[in-house]
């Protein structure tokens, strides 16, 4: 992707699609900056940029400073198979006296210009976004294996759905969820799922 494809305004209007992942409690930064290693270092994943014209150019330093109740929001480039690439949103999000949030987002308009979109953004709708979720899962075990998180979510608008502390089974049936085998067993879900690699299981 060249940079009037990256910088395009085509590209991020609208909503976002996401994997959020949670690190309870806040205040690790050095859990929050292990992963975004872990992520800048993945073979489906560029560098972090500062700003959007900043593609290609200097990436971000790692590790930076996490402030107290702030949003720091980076640019990347997302590598799927068939040589497609995909612009995406990096949001590092710490609120005190909860967790801190990190969060790769797919601007919806970069996925219409891409693919056959169709709304609702499901996978019955929408066949393509399986290779999606199937590259966000490889970035959560990724990063996982570096800075063990407390859960994670793929989804439209899932930041914010539900955290570490107050999810249910129940809540469960309307999203995808990636969770570690803490919280299988607070669950009660422990053998169900897809089984991935460090214990995590997959839940869609």
């Amino acid at each position: 992707m060249d940079f009037d494809g990256f910088y395009s305004p085509e590209n991020w209007i609208g909503g976002f699609y996401e994997l959020s992942i949670e690190y309870h409690p806040f205040g690790d930064n050095k859990r929050v900056n292990e992963a975004l290693t872990a992520l800048s270092k993945s073979n489906f994943f560029s560098e972090i940029w500062e700003d959007k014209k900043e593609y290609q150019k200097n990436s971000v330093s790692l590790p930076f400073n996490i402030e107290e109740n702030s949003v720091n929001q980076f640019y990347g480039i997302l590598y799927l198979p068939n040589s497609n690439e995909l612009p995406c949103v990096i949001t590092v999000t710490r609120v005190n006296g909860e967790s801190d949030c990190l969060e790769i987002a797919i601007p919806q308009a970069a996925l219409e210009l891409k693919y056959k979109y169709k709304y609702p953004l499901i996978i019955e709708l929408n066949p393509w976004l399986k290779k999606i979720d199937e590259l966000y899962t490889k970035l959560a075990e990724t990063i996982y294996c570096h800075a063990p998180f407390d859960l994670a979510m793929l989804g439209e608008e899932i930041s914010g759905y539900t955290n570490q502390e107050d999810i249910t089974y129940e809540v469960m049936q309307n999203m995808t969820f990636i969770l570690p085998s803490r919280l299988q067993e607070r669950l009660g879900l422990q053998g169900h799922g897809k089984k991935l690699s460090n214990q995590l299981r997959k839940f869609d």
